[in-house]
């Protein structure tokens, strides 16, 4: 009964392991920011791996931010160099924190969760990259952003 119990247990495991792989989305990271404010002269870097399937790829950025965020839009820079290729290319994304009446449009409570589609590009096997990320505001030093990331999927 015993080792019917282990041999259930282990199969679950297993199973589990198999669904929870997602082969869609080789690459999901958040960086975090300093509590104290977001420097414009502090870059974000995200290294992507060598992919393992090339296709059609699409680049989003995720932000978090909390209430002391104290501008309605964020606009930030995003730099992608594609390697081996040497392809450099150079976004810029405007993220509408609040509406009109002051409300954010963020999914959240205290902490907002933003996601805005970049790019779509299409990425051979082995093709890696080197990603930075920075704001591009008048304002030097930014607070209320705590975290910035960078997903890749794959169509």
């Amino acid at each position: 009964m015993r080792k019917l119990f282990i041999y259930i247990i282990w199969c679950v495991c297993i199973v589990m392991g198999f669904i929870s792989c997602d082969t869609h989305t080789p690459y999901f990271h958040y960086n975090h920011t300093p509590i104290d404010g977001w420097e414009k002269n502090d870059t974000l870097t995200y290294d992507i791996s060598p992919l393992t399937i090339g296709g059609e790829y699409y680049t989003s950025i995720g932000l978090r931010v909390n209430g002391a965020f104290p501008f309605t839009k964020l606009y930030l820079v995003m730099e992608q160099d594609i390697i081996p290729s040497m392809r450099h290319k150079v976004d810029t994304v405007c993220f509408q924190i609040t509406n009109s009446e002051g409300r954010y449009n963020g999914d959240g409570i205290s902490h907002y969760q933003y996601t805005m589609p970049v790019d779509r590009d299409f990425l051979q096997a082995n093709d890696s990259l080197h990603i930075t990320i920075r704001h591009c505001m008048k304002r030097d030093i930014l607070p209320g952003i705590s975290d910035v990331g960078v997903r890749l999927d794959r169509k």
